[in-house]
């Protein structure tokens, strides 16, 4: 992004509405200043107010905003929310996940995936393990957590997941996609190099279920 639409977002993100002339720095020449302050209209960012005649951020150039460092104008990298989901059947089996795609390609955990903008967390739980797995289940929210995996001495993966329990899974159970294979395991079947670290215990977090709704911090590492 050009340094003059980064000043201009600057300036909308830390004022309500500003106008033209306080937008402006003293010493850009007035039309390209112009040209990039169309382009930020242009791109759905800023909006003039046909009452006032003053710039403001629109919706979307909020949410953009919302995603940047400050400092720099740059998007910040942050930890994706997901939904985890553990699902048990009537035969004390859990329904697992491979991962087909990095981070973490090969790998065995619950089912998870991210929360979409504006979407419920159990709208989303129940949506991931609908697409991901082909099943639906009774969901309860058991608990939160934050998880960290680190990969020779760096992390790869950071998530703030909401944990959700399921049961009486119903549907056809979708094997295999480009992204993934879903499969049933009992627990005694989860020793291997090829299960998340985090696995045993989130198992144990949802086993231990009392009634209070938890949060966790677990950091693992893999090899």
């Amino acid at each position: 992004m050009h340094r003059l639409q980064q000043h201009i977002l600057q300036q909308l993100i830390l004022n309500p509405e500003l106008r033209y002339a306080d937008l402006k720095p003293r010493e850009i020449e007035g039309n390209l200043f112009m040209y990039h302050l169309k382009q930020l209209i242009r791109d759905g960012l800023v909006e003039k107010q046909a009452s006032s005649g003053l710039y403001r951020l629109t919706s979307k150039g909020k949410l953009y905003s919302d995603r940047l460092s400050l400092k720099s104008l740059t998007p910040r990298v942050q930890p994706r929310i997901v939904t985890l989901m553990a699902v048990e059947d009537g035969d004390g089996r859990w329904l697992f996940y491979r991962r087909k795609r990095q981070p973490l390609i090969d790998m065995i955990g619950f089912p998870y995936g991210k929360i979409h903008l504006g979407e419920g967390v159990k709208a989303a739980a129940e949506r991931e393990l609908r697409e991901k797995t082909g099943l639906v289940a009774d969901l309860q929210h058991y608990g939160d957590g934050y998880a960290t995996t680190i990969e020779d001495g760096e992390p790869v993966s950071e998530i703030l997941f909401h944990l959700f329990y399921g049961s009486n899974p119903s549907g056809e159970l979708i094997e295999k996609s480009d992204i993934g294979e879903a499969f049933w395991r009992h627990p005694q079947e989860l020793d291997g190099d090829e299960f998340m670290p985090n696995v045993k215990d989130l198992l144990k977090l949802v086993q231990s279920y009392d009634g209070s709704r938890f949060f966790a911090e677990l950091t693992h590492k893999v090899k």
